[in-house]
């Protein structure tokens, strides 16, 4: 043991639980007391191990040997852990029973390796243990103890410093435990990560609910003792102090003497922060026997690094650099117990060792102008930081604005394009409608016109012209009469002749039906067929038969244009037997027949249809076009 430490570390044996100190002010009572073991506390009760000397049934003694072990990882025995882990492991391979209590005994057994490991700093022994008891619950299909060992694994991990591996197992347990002793443990590890990312925040929030957790004493009291190492990182002082005297009783009082020792140590350390180095020297000794006391070599690391620092401050170099060579002799402890297989990384580690001795070493000084520049780098990012933050969002607020002009822009001129496209359309349906009704009223009147002089004086004329010709022999003035009277009905049957649309007198009708319908064609979106035959029989039929069937094609088309949205028309009219058949085919949205039986365009398309004497056959539904065939007999017309 290094010069002057063991004079100290003797005296605060001997002090005991006689010494306290009061960190607060003069003004408070308040004492914490603060205590050394002379020996490895024992709360283990006898008489469990009477049951296990006197146990005659395997499995009996598999659970006292679980249950003894398990509570020394309560209390911290880090050898006496490893012991009954041992013990455990032995007898249930001695005793060759393939059930699943054995089985599953030996997973425990390797549990308590890996928690007697991970106390002792042991981290690569624990990893092993850790796997190996996964590997056994796999292999065996027992989950019963999966989430124990995963957790473990994930403390290994932690305590390695690899936190992205450890939060890898443990978010999912977090996920899936919805309660009880495990998912606590899940947080408070979870804690333990956000805790050295420095998101304190998190930390807290996860160690507060741990430690209202009662029924899980042991975890509660670990979980207030880590909000107080956070409220000293945060400078609250007094919240640190009082909540490490609290942690310190409580864990007297339950005798989790592990836990105890931790708290005292961090204890120290806030009272080295604080300049306190004196009252931290007998503080930090006192944890450090029992340390030595419990062979704990792990804590006795973060002990000794917390004296190293202590006599730095004192300026005392001498014993700081000693500590450091007992520092080196617990870190080679714990390499011999890894049975590390690649001696290059032992070097590695002991070079490493010897730097950080070296760092240690350094003056006072140099570490000062560190200190400043690290302070002045941070004011500088806090500034930089502070502006970014500032930045970004007025930046995204002007982009924003920006995409919100642009598609309010597009979209008003979207709208304008729509509405004059609306406007066009209604202006064309209306010249249309115009257009149609001006048409069917013109030749609806040119059509009663000519038959008034047709049938009314045409057929008067007719009568005088046959009296008249009976007298034609018994007078020249009658011959003449009748010259004059055959003239006008010849003159009143041109006139109803001419009333009659030319365009459809001597034409080639089938040519005249085509031309408009490619006319439509080109000044709309359809896509339109066409066909007749035979070509020269339709050309022929009768003028009144022509307009009517030409006028019925063309309500049939604006109907298409208006309301049935289609891409494609199909039109066929064909002559067969006396019969003019006009076949009339839409790809559109069609329409529900029975819905609309009584809509203004088919009661104009039957009254046409009446006054032909013809048929039509309607097929119509929603979604699938409209398909019009119109029978015209041609002895009726």
């Amino acid at each position: 043991m290094p010069k002057g430490i063991g004079l100290r570390i003797l005296l605060a044996s001997i002090i005991s639980s006689l010494f306290f100190v009061n960190p607060t002010s003069a003004q408070e009572q308040d004492k914490v007391w603060f205590k050394a073991f002379g020996h490895t506390p024992n709360s283990i009760s006898p008489e469990l191990y009477h049951q296990l000397e006197t146990a005659t049934q395997a499995t009996e003694r598999w659970r006292l040997l679980f249950s003894i072990g398990k509570q020394h990882v309560t209390q911290g025995n880090t050898d006496s852990i490893l012991h009954y882990a041992s013990v455990l492991a032995q007898e249930t391979v001695d005793a060759h029973d393939e059930t699943n209590t054995a089985r599953t005994y030996e997973i425990m057994a390797q549990w308590l390796y890996g928690e007697g490991n991970l106390k002792n700093g042991l981290l690569d022994e624990a990893l092993v243990s850790y796997i190996k008891g996964l590997n056994k619950a796999e292999a065996y299909q027992d989950d019963g103890f999966v989430h124990n060992l995963k957790i473990g694994l994930a403390k290994v991990y932690f305590h390695k410093g690899e936190i992205e591996k450890a939060s890898e197992i443990l978010l999912p347990l977090q996920n899936q435990l919805k309660e009880g002793e495990l998912l606590s443990y899940t947080n408070y590890y979870l804690g333990n990560i956000a805790a050295t990312q420095a998101n304190f925040e998190k930390a807290k929030r996860l160690f507060t609910l741990v430690s209202k957790n009662e029924h899980h004493t042991k975890l509660s009291i670990a979980a207030k003792l880590m909000l107080a190492n956070i409220y000293g990182e945060e400078k609250n002082t007094n919240k640190a102090y009082s909540d490490f005297e609290s942690v310190m009783q409580k864990a007297l009082v339950e005798r989790y003497y592990d836990i105890y020792t931790e708290a005292v140590t961090s204890y120290g350390r806030l009272m080295n922060n604080n300049g306190n180095h004196e009252t931290a020297e007998l503080i930090l000794s006192i944890a450090y026997t029992n340390s030595i006391q419990w062979n704990n070599l792990e804590l006795q690391k973060k002990i000794i690094q917390q004296l190293v620092y202590t006599y730095q401050q004192k300026e005392d170099f001498e014993n700081a650099y000693n500590l450091m060579t007992q520092y080196l002799s617990v870190n080679n402890q714990i390499l011999q117990k890894q049975n590390t297989r690649d001696l290059k990384e032992l070097e590695v580690k002991y070079e490493t060792l010897q730097k950080e001795n070296q760092i240690y070493q350094l003056k006072e000084e140099q570490v000062a102008k560190q200190n400043e520049l690290k302070r002045q780098k941070t004011i500088k990012m806090a500034i930089l930081y502070g502006f970014l933050i500032l930045l970004i969002p007025i930046v995204a607020l002007l982009v924003v604005y920006y995409q919100k002009l642009q598609t309010q822009s597009q979209l008003t001129q979207r709208q304008q394009e729509l509405n004059e496209q609306k406007l066009k359309t209604l202006e064309q349906e209306q010249q249309l409608q115009l257009a149609e009704a001006s048409l069917e009223a013109q030749t609806e009147e040119r059509s009663r016109i000519a038959k008034q002089l047709h049938d009314s004086i045409g057929g008067n004329l007719a009568g005088i012209k046959l009296q008249l010709s009976n007298l034609v022999s018994t007078s020249r003035n009658n011959s003449e009469l009748l010259k004059q009277v055959n003239d006008t009905y010849e003159l009143v049957r041109d006139i109803s002749h001419d009333l009659t649309p030319k365009k459809f007198i001597n034409s080639d009708y089938v040519n005249l039906i085509r031309i408009y319908l490619d006319n439509i064609a080109k000044n709309s979106s359809l896509t339109i067929s066409f066909s007749a035959h035979p070509n020269a029989k339709i050309n022929s039929l009768p003028e009144k038969l022509k307009v009517e069937v030409y006028q019925i094609i063309q309500e049939l088309t604006t109907n298409v244009l208006k309301h049935a949205k289609a891409t494609s028309l199909e039109v066929h009219l064909n002559l067969h037997q006396n019969e003019l058949q006009l076949l009339f085919e839409d790809d559109g949205a069609g329409f529900d027949t029975e819905k609309h039986k009584t809509g203004i365009g088919l009661k104009n398309l039957n009254l046409r249809l009446q006054n032909l004497e013809a048929s039509m056959l309607l097929d119509s539904a929603l979604n699938r076009g409209t398909a019009i065939t119109i029978n015209i007999p041609l002895n009726a017309n």
